[in-house]
């Protein structure tokens, strides 16, 4: 039986090297001396994949909110949404990739939010460890590079400037 995953109906493919990312946090959070270090590092592997999730539901609902919808999501070291149809104008460019950005902010301002009314010392800390993962998704996307949100925004408004 071969069963296709999809998320919030847009098909996904998991690809092996999707458990580089996690890994790559885990041993990032496993360099910090600190107690608890091997709980908070296993952790910190697992919540990477809340941070992609997250943006990828970024990207799913700005798509459709303009009317230029994913066709599918790549899961490899990173998440790609993939769109087959490129003839869209700017201004949905710019919606479909600004989604990730400001789901990936609003999870990283909630959960900061949480961590400092969180009493439990565990609790924060892995908290604290899910908001560094979410904004750090949500900076890096920002960059202007044409491999991520930031470039693909960039460029779009460049267009919309000429």
């Amino acid at each position: 039986m071969n069963r296709q995953l999809s998320l919030l109906g847009v098909p996904v493919t998991v690809r092996p090297t999707a458990l580089v990312a996690g890994m790559l946090s885990a041993l990032a959070v496993a360099l910090i001396p600190r107690e608890r270090r091997v709980v908070l590092s296993a952790a910190a592997g697992v919540l990477w994949y809340t941070a992609d999730y997250v943006h990828v539901v970024g990207h799913i609902v700005s798509s459709q909110a303009v009317g230029a919808p994913m066709d599918a999501i790549d899961f490899g070291i990173y998440p790609k949404s993939v769109y087959f149809d490129h003839e869209v104008s700017p201004q949905q460019h710019i919606g479909r990739a600004g989604g990730g950005v400001v789901a990936s902010l609003i999870a990283t301002l909630v959960l900061a939010a949480l961590a400092r009314v969180v009493t439990n010392p565990l609790a924060r800390q892995l908290l604290m460890i899910a908001v560094a993962q979410h904004g750090l998704l949500c900076a890096l996307s920002l960059l202007p590079v044409q491999l991520v949100d930031g470039g693909v925004i960039y460029a779009n408004l460049r267009k919309l400037g000429r």
